[in-house]
């Protein structure tokens, strides 16, 4: 997704085509998400980074007004590719084109990080959400991040990570400073990628290129990383490190939603 001030020259048009190799619509994220902004059918919703859509269809489920807003004409029309009658919008998540108390909540799934000024993105939250309306960021704590498989094939992509998606105790803390009132922490034990996620789908290119971290890694990071499970791929040992990092993952989760009441 581009939700309009990330700082790497990552095209999201091009991106846009293979996507939604490795993203979906987790279930248990969208029923959390449900549960902590409060969405019951007739509220108005803000989808702030949409990407493709998966989370503005999801959600379309239950309330049929939400909005998705990304900066990525890519990303929209593949979204609407999916839903004719999805409602799209394409601008930058940090300068909202709508006017202040439109909405009845917000959300953004896996977005923060790629923002390059987050107390603004914020403020836009606060600024167009109704008085008692709520935002939900959905993320990964550096402790859930550390007990993820795919950085042992791709070890530099951890450091890289950790830099740049902020943690949920600074997600919290940025939620306070841009005027949102009692903030909650709540664990998701599945990740946007895990559904469908086979360690042989990171041999494919098209896959890989879908995850904004191989966007950061060098073609010799990667070469190596690749190199490695494949080997263990054939070797079948890669069964057992997906099984003992999944063990840790079990007991901190795979992302958290941290949502925050205007």
């Amino acid at each position: 997704m581009n939700p309009g001030t990330d700082n790497r020259s990552v095209d999201y048009d091009k991106v846009s085509q293979i996507y939604d190799k490795s993203r979906v619509a987790n279930s248990e994220t969208v029923e959390k998400l449900i549960q902590s902004i409060q969405i019951t059918s007739g509220l108005v919703i803000l989808d702030m980074g949409c990407g493709t859509g998966n989370y503005t269809e999801a959600i379309q489920q239950v309330t049929a007004s939400v909005i998705g807003v990304d900066a990525s004409m890519g990303m929209l029309k593949r979204a609407r590719a999916k839903r004719s009658d999805l409602l799209l919008v394409c601008g930058d998540v940090t300068s909202l084109p709508f006017k202040s108390g439109t909405f009845d909540a917000a959300f953004a799934v896996q977005v923060l990080h790629h923002v390059k000024d987050r107390m603004r993105f914020l403020k836009e939250a606060h600024r167009i959400l109704r008085k008692g309306a709520r935002l939900a960021i959905d993320s990964c704590s550096h402790q859930q991040m550390r007990t993820f498989w795919l950085y042992y094939y791709f070890p530099k992509g951890l450091g890289l990570d950790l830099a740049r998606i902020p943690d949920t105790y600074e997600i919290s803390w940025l939620l306070g400073k841009a005027g949102f009132c009692d903030v909650t922490s709540e664990v998701s034990y599945t990740d946007i990628a895990s559904e469908h996620e086979k360690p042989e789908h990171y041999l494919d290119r098209n896959y890989r290129d879908g995850q904004s971290t191989f966007h950061l890694l060098s073609e010799k990071d990667i070469e190596s990383g690749c190199r490695k499970l494949r080997e263990d791929i054939e070797s079948g040992i890669v069964e057992s490190i997906i099984r003992e990092f999944e063990e840790k993952e079990k007991e901190v989760g795979g992302s958290c939603i941290i949502y925050g009441i205007k």
